[in-house]
């Protein structure tokens, strides 16, 4: 007798309730973003600033760029926002997301998440009920490999 495993479908809303905050950039990210909130969670996504003289609405993150209809595909029912994590107006902003975030969704390397104030100990002792997951290529060392 074999078990098959629960399947998504488009009516599962078991994750309604659930505030999710993304810092992931590329296909990856956003894509675990989109599945979370076809599951009912409240996401934003927090994306770098556009330089200087962009359009309105521009968007930093590389996909949007190379990919601009799958960008929006992926993004439907997301709500983006952007900061310069780099400056304490940003840093102001993030942790006011942080503190209303069940979920915080990342893609970049440790080390970087150092820089930006993200690691993991520290964000746990500041919010210890959030929950964080990491998308990287390879446990251990192997996750500050970029790319």
């Amino acid at each position: 007798m074999s078990v098959n495993p629960p399947r998504f479908t488009p009516s599962d809303q078991s994750l309604r309730g659930v505030r999710v905050l993304s810092v992931a950039l590329n296909l990856p990210g956003p894509a675990a973003l989109m599945r979370l909130a076809d599951m009912g969670a409240k996401c934003t996504k927090l994306e770098p600033l556009p330089p200087a003289g962009s359009a309105k609405g521009s968007t930093t993150d590389p996909m949007g760029l190379y990919a601009p209809h799958a960008y929006a595909q992926l993004h439907a029912g997301v709500k983006v926002v952007q900061a310069d994590l780099k400056s304490d107006k940003g840093q102001a902003q993030l942790q006011k997301l942080l503190a209303q975030t069940d979920v915080l969704l990342t893609s970049f390397r440790p080390s970087a998440l150092n820089k930006l104030g993200l690691a993991w100990h520290d964000l746990h002792a500041k919010f210890p009920a959030m929950n964080m997951v990491s998308i990287v290529g390879s446990a251990g060392d192997g996750a500050e490999i970029p790319g």
